[in-house]
């Protein structure tokens, strides 16, 4: 077996994988919240933008495509570790770290990445695949575009709810996965360690907060 293979087959080869991956995409997740950060601008900065994204095809395809791969791969290894650790459980261990010294974002990252799973195909079909010149566009009897399915969308309080909760399940999720991230590449020192756990910490409250923000500023217009 090469060495290729077996970095690919070695549990710190799957976890620096899985790291790397999970960095891309949160890169990704931010990027993403401050472009829709254009929605505070009205309609027509907001659908300016999502013209110009458009404008950016056929190139944007090759993009999407390489963010779909290394969704599925961060995916894909991600499971094969955690059936290691379930087929792991049945080998006692002589030291075990006590359960009190894993934060939320760790212990809930098994749902919190399934919830994730579930948003995205829900966020995808709701604001991507659907016509952003239809019924859910219209707004006061004009034609807003994809601000307009947005805002329609978020003027739903049963929406936005799940919308919030999906991003605060989000933010546990990116706040673990940051931290872990240095992890992996061990960084690890007494000094920084904890430093790095307040910034993840931070980076995934600012993207729920972030995210949040749109669906409550929405239903602050409607209710104002």
């Amino acid at each position: 077996m090469d060495f290729s293979n077996q970095y690919l087959h070695s549990s710190i080869g799957k976890k620096q994988i899985v790291a790397v991956t999970g960095l891309m995409l949160i890169l990704f997740v931010f990027g993403h919240m401050a472009g829709n950060f254009f929605i505070y601008g009205g309609p027509d900065a907001y659908n300016a933008y999502a013209k110009k994204l458009s404008s950016l095809r056929p190139g944007l395809y090759l993009v999407e495509f390489g963010l779909l791969l290394v969704f599925l791969v961060h995916m894909h290894v991600t499971f094969l570790l955690v059936m290691e650790n379930i087929r792991a459980r049945s080998v006692p261990y002589s030291v075990q770290k006590p359960k009190g010294e894993r934060s939320w974002a760790t212990r809930l990252m098994p749902y919190t990445g399934s919830i994730i799973i579930a948003f995205v195909i829900w966020h995808l079909l709701d604001f991507t695949f659907t016509d952003h010149h239809g019924a859910r566009a219209i707004l006061d009897g004009k034609d807003y575009g994809l601000y307009g399915v947005v805002y329609n969308a978020f003027s739903d309080i049963t929406h936005s709810l799940l919308y919030i909760i999906a991003v605060a399940c989000l933010g546990l999720h990116l706040s673990h996965g940051l931290e872990s991230f240095f992890q992996t590449f061990g960084f690890n020192h007494p000094r920084y360690t904890p430093m790095i756990q307040n910034i993840s910490r931070l980076f995934g409250l600012l993207m729920f907060l972030g995210y949040s923000s749109m669906p409550v500023f929405v239903l602050i217009k409607n209710f104002s």
